[in-house]
């Protein structure tokens, strides 16, 4: 009696959950911006002098 056995290959899926997480991490800097504001005064001040 010849027995003959047959190797078959059956692919079976698995399913793998792969999971990517991307952390961004941002510090944030601050400059301050100075302005400026310049105001002009002018005082006339007039003596009476001689009648003028």
């Amino acid at each position: 009696m010849l027995i003959k056995y047959n190797k078959k290959g059956q692919g079976h899926v698995i399913p793998v959950e792969t999971r990517i997480i991307n952390h961004h991490i941002y510090r944030h800097t601050y400059t301050p911006q100075y302005s400026c504001c310049e105001e002009n005064e002018v005082c006339n001040i007039y003596d009476n002098k001689c009648g003028f």
